[in-house]
């Protein structure tokens, strides 16, 4: 597995606390390392007012029958694949980014693989 974070400006900083940019970031960081088949991407960038961070793997991505129940608490795309999970990451990170006047949302474009972009208030 290849994993490789990338950031236009080494001094970009959200405005959130460590914690918060943590329990945000996890929940995608594990969905992509779970379901890429070689590569995982994490990009880190500026836009006016946040910094956004866009986490990409290359697997097979969200199946277009679940994106409308991808941020619903208790769902999983695949409940037997083997990984014993609540389907609560996702629905948290993006109910915590939205505290602090962010977003996550999942690119249905995006193709191969999944694309999930974090926007926090720029720090």
């Amino acid at each position: 597995m290849k994993a490789a974070v990338e950031a236009e400006d080494p001094e970009v900083e959200a405005g959130v606390t460590p914690a918060v940019l943590e329990r945000v970031v996890s929940p995608l960081l594990s969905n992509a390392l779970r379901h890429a088949r070689s590569n995982v991407t994490v990009r880190v960038r500026r836009a006016v007012g946040s910094v956004r961070i866009d986490m990409t793997d290359d697997g097979l991505g969200v199946p277009e029958a679940f994106v409308s129940a991808l941020f619903q608490p208790g769902r999983c795309a695949d409940p037997g694949d083997g990984h014993e999970r609540a389907g609560l990451g996702l629905p948290l990170a993006r109910r915590l980014a939205r505290s602090v006047r962010g977003e996550v949302s999942q690119d249905s474009g995006h193709a191969p693989g999944a694309r999930f972009t974090v926007s926090l208030p720029a720090g």
